[in-house]
């Protein structure tokens, strides 16, 4: 006689069960007949004659997925799901626990966003039809949950180091988002408007905390700031206004929190004209790096443009006058003559770099002038009396300067 062996895998622990020989390790069964001719055969035709009954192994190792999930042990959930699916490949409530799962993993350097969307879809296509709307409405959820804490982790990482590569992170993540979850979300029939005005705000919140806690606090640190330290404020500043921008585009329904962002670019990009580093020269600091006029002009043209959206979304809103780079404005004489870019103020500038910025009483004389004048002529410039009182001293300081050989051929400032 033969040891009763079973035929599908090869286990010797087999037991008789209900009138049956049930094999322990698969659950195969054969009857008594079979049974008998596998002793003395040795083998038995079991094609056809026996049907596999894993459903109680099914049950146990869903219960032990849910009850992992449920302690928060993600990946230990995800491998008995995936126990299932390998009995299984239709079942459609392991595939949905595996989303689910796999999801809450990722990370900011391993997202699986991806993943869950397949898992979900597969679960809607293998759901019984009595079933298919619950998992497509919990499936759209689910989606929305996990996207949504994914654009978190990536906000809050950039409020706490704001940085070009923390910007990219967020944006990279939001196109990832909008790809797969809007492939899902369109299959369960659910419109992302929530989804993506809530993303919108969370954007805008995380460049208001790293500007208020992290960028202004660094270049505002030291009077003075270096060249590094401004190189990393300007590229902090683009990067803010990247996300806002994005913020601002993600959704149509919320025009109202729109004001808001426009008003955060136009205080942005004003800061960032204004930005300049100083480099000591001469017993005191003088203006080194800052934006070309070129890009200083380009960016207000940007400021412009936001306090226009304003205006589209809140008519009575008032569109201030276009600003003058406080770095190099020449305030007084652009007023007086109507035009940074002309000779008289072409004059005075190449007097104010290449003079007055040479020694540290000149130096002090430029600091003193750049805080009183644009006041002056935010409430005076446009005043006759303001342009009267001014040209005659301005001309003849202008005729001075030209008679020493002070060119009053177009200039850029200079860049130190």
């Amino acid at each position: 006689m033969k040891q009763l062996t079973c035929e599908m895998c090869g286990s010797t622990e087999l037991m008789k069960q209900d009138g049956v020989f049930v094999c322990q390790t698969c659950g195969t069964k054969y009857s008594v007949e079979e049974a008998k001719k596998m002793m003395v055969e040795g083998t038995v035709e079991v094609a056809g004659t026996v049907k596999v009954d894993d459903s109680s192994k099914i049950d146990n190792y869903y219960t032990m997925a849910e009850n992992a999930y449920d302690a928060g042990n993600k990946q230990e959930a995800e491998s008995y799901c995936n126990k299932i699916i390998e009995i299984d490949p239709s079942n459609y409530k392991a595939w949905f626990l595996k989303g689910k799962a796999a999801g809450w993993q990722s990370t900011l350097r391993n997202i699986r966003i991806e993943e869950s969307v397949n898992c979900f879809t597969k679960a809607i296509d293998n759901a019984p039809e009595d079933d298919v709307e619950d998992i497509k409405q919990e499936s759209a959820a689910e989606i929305s949950f996990l996207s949504t804490a994914l654009m978190e982790l990536c906000c809050d990482n950039f409020a706490k180091y704001p940085s070009e590569d923390s910007k990219e992170d967020i944006l990279n993540n939001l196109r990832m988002v909008q790809l797969y979850s809007l492939l899902l979300l369109t299959k369960c029939g659910v419109k992302p408007n929530e989804f993506y005005k809530e993303v919108a705000t969370m954007m805008n919140a995380a460049v208001c905390t790293a500007w208020k806690n992290e960028i202004t606090e660094d270049y505002q640190h030291g009077e003075y700031p270096s060249k590094y330290v401004w190189e990393q404020f300007k590229t902090r500043c683009f990067a803010c206004i990247s996300i806002i921008t994005e913020a601002i585009n993600l959704s149509d329904d919320d025009k109202q929190s729109d004001i808001q962002r426009y008003q955060n670019l136009v205080d942005i990009t004003t800061a960032l004209v204004n930005s300049c580093s100083y480099q000591y020269s001469n017993g005191g600091y003088v203006q080194e790096w800052r934006l070309s006029d070129e890009a200083k002009q380009i960016n207000i043209d940007n400021i412009m443009k936001y306090h226009e959206k304003i205006k589209e979304i809140d008519p009575s809103y008032e569109i201030p006058q276009r600003p003058t780079p406080a770095s190099g404005g020449c305030y007084v004489a652009t007023a007086v003559y109507g035009s940074y870019d002309c000779p008289q103020v072409w004059t005075l500038r190449r007097f104010r770099d290449y003079t007055l910025a040479e020694t540290w009483y000149g130096r002090a004389f430029i600091r003193t002038y750049y805080a009183i004048s644009p006041a002056l002529v935010k409430w005076f410039g446009k005043t006759g009396w303001f342009k009267k009182m001014w040209q005659g001293k301005l001309d003849r300081l202008v005729a001075k300067l030209q008679s020493v050989g002070v060119e009053s051929t177009p200039y850029e400032d200079r860049e130190w």
